[in-house]
């Protein structure tokens, strides 16, 4: 293993809840109505761009669109990522590591958490819902990540936090890691199919990675 590519939101980003608030803001204030964290979940695939154009009317796309994002990076100034994260991402790139991002997430939202919770100097590369054309499951953003990097399926791995990622993950013929260690993730830990392997604290991910490397 010389690679690790992770999703972002609920893996090494705890962005669910800010995802939750600034959705549910713009769809209280243009829909008068009420979605709860399932419902939102169950809109995820598209990216936010494309979450909200299938909601709300053309007319109020833009406006819409502005509100989320404002709603979404003030969130990043009331709360913070745990520290654990970036303690596990400064050990692996010190052990010599390179890691990339592949994420459903727009562009847009992507910069402002890794930009707000100075993440960006971790990834060698970030691949977002707005650089491919086939969202996950299907393996087009962890087919680019490798190929920008240079790198084969057989030193990668993928890391994530849901069914989609474990689907991505295996049709790109990685070996995939289910993760439950934020506050709040997309599976709680029930994943179908089941990932290779399952970690619920981070210690104990970069304790099996350490066994795994393998540098030239």
């Amino acid at each position: 293993m010389r690679t690790i590519l992770f999703d972002f939101d609920g893996t090494v980003a705890d962005t669910l809840p800010l995802i939750f608030t600034a959705f549910r803001s713009t769809f209280q204030h243009f829909l008068q109505k009420h979605y709860t964290d399932e419902q939102i979940i169950a809109l995820f695939g598209p990216t936010e761009t494309g979450i909200v154009q299938n909601e709300l009317p053309p007319h109020a796309h833009i406006a819409a669109l502005d509100h989320f994002f404002a709603a979404y990076a003030d969130e990043h100034e009331r709360l913070q990522n745990p520290p654990e994260i970036a303690r596990m991402l400064e050990q692996l790139q010190t052990t010599g590591f390179q890691m990339g991002i592949v994420t459903g997430k727009g562009r847009r939202s992507a910069d402002i958490s890794l930009r707000e919770w100075q993440l960006t100097s971790f990834f060698d590369v970030v691949i977002t819902g707005d650089d491919v054309t086939n969202p996950k499951p299907h393996p087009e953003g962890i087919r680019i990540a490798m190929e920008q990097l240079g790198v084969n399926a057989c030193e990668t791995i993928y890391v994530g936090d849901s069914d989609a990622d474990i689907l991505a993950g295996r049709a790109a013929g990685l070996t995939t890691v289910g993760v439950d260690w934020l506050t709040v993730t997309q599976k709680a830990g029930k994943f179908d199919p089941q990932p290779d392997y399952l970690f619920t604290d981070v210690q104990s991910f970069v304790d099996w990675v350490m066994t795994q490397r393998s540098f030239v």
